[in-house]
């Protein structure tokens, strides 16, 4: 089939939102997007994982056809990308020693492979493995095949998750009827698409601010490092505003208007209302900096922490930082980012590198779709047959159908005794909360790494 006709479909399944988009390759390599559909998804999906597989399988379903609709095509299977809390990298070494010196073939390299993705882990599976620099002899190479040696050590960065985030996912996508043609690991989709491989050798890290999760991957020498999620994102921001007694979509109304971190306010501008609640009492501009700044920092101070875990320096990491995900479109973030982080160069990134086309129906949402467009500039199948008959009209973009799960209440799952204890601060009366925010949140979680 021509590459005109190169459909493709991709949903992300994030924490906050599934996005669903379909579009098509073109000649000329660009990408022509001509369907977007997001439904919410905090009711069933948290931190990444699914926790309801029924209200999961519906929103998809209804995901699934709502892009029908506007494509006019039947959908035939599907790329889909995920993360979650439990996703870090781990390192792990093979060695094979031999009784005389003989060249390298592809056979032991195979073999050394094979032995890694046998290691257990546990309850955890070995999602994605990057091979590192093989050690033979004295050496090290990128390609060992062919080289004289008595031995070899083959090295590799394994990316880890826990065995349900995978498999919960399959039975979804089983239960609708859909096939996946791959699952890729959305931090890895984003810098096979954002990063050069000039960045990556010179060496950078690539920070994914999401809702529930903030995601860190380090690059250098043009391989992937090290990967760790921190489990705060920027819904915790909307939660800490939600405490001064508004609802969540005034919060993140204000979070987004009026929200901004590293920034000094002259009295006049401190003292300049931004809300005022039904009672009458109002929330200051300079109220609503002190909560932000509170949880913004600490996140990038876990953000610091994982970085200096990865065992590379910023100095070595030449091409600074990279800032994706909601999270990035925080005001003044890149400041305070150098400002904590210690990285003199910070770029935000709210699209990918290919020319992409947008349908006239269609907005880029500030950067809202840029890891599902990543994931779908990865497709190379077709995903859609030209067949359909139509059944319904066709559903207004980013507003959810009357049929959607995510207008259905679903109690989420059960909280620790650490965030029921929050829940219950997060309650007091606002001025309480004024007088002790930066206090309360900058007493940094010790290095908080997302465990299962």
């Amino acid at each position: 089939m021509a590459t005109e006709d190169l459909f493709i479909i991709a949903i992300e399944l994030g924490s906050s939102k599934i996005t669903g988009v379909g579009g098509k390759k073109l000649p000329d390599g660009s990408i022509q997007i001509e369907a977007v559909v997001q439904e919410p998804s905090s009711m069933f999906i948290r931190k990444g994982k699914i926790y309801n597989l029924d209200k999961s399988t519906q929103c998809i379903k209804s995901i699934i056809k709502r892009l029908e609709e506007q494509l006019k095509r039947t959908i035939t299977q599907v790329y889909v990308g995920y993360g979650g809390k439990s996703l870090h990298s781990e390192h792990n070494s093979i060695l094979k020693r031999f009784d005389a010196e003989l060249p390298i073939s592809k056979e032991i390299v195979d073999d050394l492979m094979k032995e890694n993705l046998d290691t257990h882990s546990g309850d955890f599976d070995i999602l994605e493995v990057i091979p590192q620099e093989f050690g033979v002899g004295s050496q090290k190479q990128i390609d060992p095949v062919g080289v004289l040696s008595n031995n070899i050590e083959g090295r590799y960065l394994n990316i880890m998750a826990h065995s349900s985030l995978r498999s919960n996912i399959d039975a979804c996508f089983n239960n609708v009827g859909i096939h996946i043609v791959e699952d890729k690991l959305i931090p890895l989709v984003i810098a096979d698409e954002i990063l050069s491989d000039t960045e990556k050798r010179s060496g950078c890290v690539l920070v994914d601010f999401g809702a529930d999760t903030t995601t860190v991957s380090v690059y250098k020498a043009n391989l992937l490092r090290f990967l760790s999620v921190i489990p705060l994102g920027s819904a915790n921001i909307t939660k800490d505003i939600m405490s001064c007694q508004l609802e969540e979509s005034d919060a993140e109304e204000l979070k987004l208007t009026h929200g901004c971190v590293a920034t000094e306010l002259t009295d006049e501008q401190g003292n300049a209302t931004v809300y005022k609640l039904p009672d009458n009492t109002i929330i200051t501009k300079a109220q609503l900096t002190e909560i932000i700044q509170a949880r913004c920092e600490e996140i990038l101070q876990n953000v610091k922490y994982q970085i200096e875990t990865s065992k590379f320096g910023r100095e070595s990491l030449m091409a600074g930082a990279w800032l994706t995900g909601c999270g990035a479109n925080l005001k003044n973030i890149s400041k305070a980012f150098t400002e904590v982080v210690g990285f003199d160069k910070v770029r935000i990134v709210k699209s990918p590198r290919q020319v992409v086309h947008l349908a006239k129906n269609i907005k880029n949402n500030d950067g809202q779709l840029l890891s599902v467009i990543c994931l779908l500039a990865k497709g190379t199948q077709i995903c859609t047959s030209s067949q359909y008959q139509e059944k319904t009209p066709a559903a207004n973009i980013f507003e959810p159908t009357e049929e959607s799960p995510a207008q259905q209440v679903e109690p989420t799952p059960p909280v620790t005794q650490e965030e029921e204890k929050k829940e219950v601060k997060e309650k007091k009366p606002k001025k309480s909360l004024f007088k002790n925010a930066v206090a309360k949140l900058k007493n940094f979680s010790d290095k908080i790494v997302g465990e299962e």
